[in-house]
């Protein structure tokens, strides 16, 4: 028997969440993104460095799944004031796979070790606010015909049903193109067919690993 593999909680591939904000003159940029292995982490803090020239310290600190990898750099602040606090935001929130580089600009005031652990903490924190955190479990895709009437209706239970809508297309019917976790399909698909009075078309293609909204 397959073992199951694990949800992987992450950020959404193909954009970086930025953050900014001040503290006594010192300017911090957060930023997140998706990454798949350490060399896509390392090249994330490059970007940063560039956009950023005129920073002092570029932070980092990443969480790889496969290999199961975890990593911090200070950049030559105070041993433990900004590389892990970073790290642990990463972890606070069970995300994996994904790096956070924090770029400060100095402003002229040292903040003391507390200080620049609250002010890293909170630059990766307000990063991860800004990312749109999804989460790789076991899928089926729905395709579902309904007739006009029903459209509505069941548009405005999706939703709350935890179902993501790829595709709708509007011909004679309407045809949604659904997404689901496994765990909940045979309920979905359930409930569309009670809410169309069993008049909808439900077709379930085969489970598979896919990204759904955390």
């Amino acid at each position: 028997m397959p073992i199951p593999l694990k949800p992987l909680r992450t950020v959404e591939a193909g954009t970086v969440a930025i953050s900014e904000f001040e503290d006594r003159k010192s300017v911090f940029y957060g930023h997140v993104a998706h990454v798949e292995s350490e060399s896509e982490a390392i090249e994330l803090r490059h970007s940063v460095m560039e956009q950023v020239p005129e920073a002092r310290h570029y932070v980092s600190a990443y969480i790889l799944r496969e290999p199961a990898l975890e990593h911090y750099s200070d950049a030559k602040e105070p041993h433990g004031t900004a590389g892990l606090p970073v790290l642990n935001v990463l972890k606070g929130h069970e995300l994996e796979d994904v790096v956070c580089v924090v770029a400060r600009v100095f402003g002229g005031t040292l903040l003391g070790k507390g200080g620049l652990m609250r002010a890293y903490t909170k630059a990766a924190q307000l990063a991860v606010a800004e990312a749109h955190i999804v989460v790789r479990v076991p899928c089926n895709d729905i395709e579902v015909s309904i007739e006009y009437p029903a459209y509505e209706p069941l548009r405005a239970q999706l939703e709350g049903w935890g179902v993501q809508v790829l595709e709708t297309i509007f011909t004679d019917i309407v045809t949604l193109e659904l997404r689901v976790a496994a765990s909940e399909c045979e309920l979905v698909c359930a409930r569309i067919h009670e809410l169309s009075n069993g008049r909808a078309l439900i077709g379930v293609g085969a489970e598979k690993l896919a990204f759904l909204d955390a």
